[in-house]
């Protein structure tokens, strides 16, 4: 198994850096940002995806640089192509490509972005991700969709990792997503949405779409993003039961000792999953992850 890290755009960029920069000394394979504009808190700091892992890329000089999710609706197929291999470059091979749709009507409406129904979106997402791979590997590339129209364009230079950076694509339960990310993605993520007694099922159904496409788990990754409630003691366990944190349903969030987390993850392995994203690591001082490194540390330690 393999672990990511979530990288909260609402903390300052200091905060950030040094997040950053313990994960991956600490093992993690990669870190994701969300791509929002707009915190939950309307005035709260929320940096802009895509800048904020450049510089990442630059602080750091192991980790995986990705995202969770790129919205395909914020940035022209072609211009989110170019910025891929931008960051790949400053990355020397590091950058991940993981996008979706777009489903935050209120941030599309706040920004000036049309939302068209998700049929729709869904549709431009399909054809972003032949024209981001024909731009990864073609020598100029012209193109003539439903959306937008590409003439003699030229993508240079190409990313360092070839044939091109991972394409994650990512859903909930979408059945069209599903089905595009089977046939032409190397991987699929989806997220605490689901409940955590239904994620069986869930990687059930990958599996099947993948048959369709004589495909397997060889050549194609299930990753999951979920919080985890780490505890170390019975007292600590009572405490957070009693104290749930209210952002989250019981339902949604993975909870034991280090030695339980360690075995549920071992089981998600084995059904195929093949990437956590620690969206938050949950214990009596959730409120402020950063200040307590030390259950970072027990995560790395003991579960990972």
């Amino acid at each position: 198994m393999k672990y990511g890290a979530f990288i909260n755009p609402s903390l300052s960029y200091e905060e950030i850096r040094k997040y950053a920069l313990r994960v991956e000394d600490l093992g993690f394979d990669s870190i994701h940002t969300p791509d929002h504009f707009v915190a939950n808190n309307k005035r709260d700091t929320h940096w802009e995806a895509m800048t904020l892992m450049t510089a990442l890329a630059v602080e750091t000089s192991k980790i995986k640089i990705g995202h969770i999710i790129l919205s395909n609706s914020f940035r022209h197929p072609a211009l989110l192509a170019k910025m891929i291999c931008t960051l790949d470059h400053i990355s020397n091979g590091r950058a991940l490509l993981w996008f979706g749709g777009g489903w935050k009507k209120s941030e599309y409406i706040q920004y000036g972005y049309p939302f068209p129904k998700a049929g729709v979106r869904v549709s431009q997402m399909e054809e972003a991700l032949t024209i981001i791979k024909k731009m990864f590997t073609e020598e100029k590339t012209s193109f003539e969709g439903r959306f937008w129209t590409l003439k003699r364009n030229f993508n240079y230079p190409k990313p360092i990792q070839k044939p091109y950076p991972q394409i994650v694509l990512g859903t909930i339960t979408g059945k069209r997503v599903t089905d595009i990310a089977c046939r032409e993605a190397d991987g699929l993520n989806f997220q605490y949405n689901v409940k955590i007694a239904d994620i069986p099922h869930r990687v059930s159904v990958i599996k099947e779409n993948l048959k369709k496409y004589n495909r397997d788990l060889s050549d194609f990754e299930i990753s999951i993003l979920y919080p985890i409630m780490l505890v170390e003691s019975q007292e600590e366990l009572d405490e957070m039961k009693n104290n749930f944190p209210t952002i989250y349903s019981v339902d949604m969030v993975f909870t034991g000792f280090p030695e339980d987390l360690k075995e549920k993850f071992a089981q998600l392995e084995d059904l195929g999953v093949k990437k956590i994203i620690t969206m938050a690591l949950i214990g009596p001082d959730y409120e402020d992850p950063l200040k307590h490194q030390d259950r970072l540390e027990l995560f790395a330690k003991k579960v990972m």
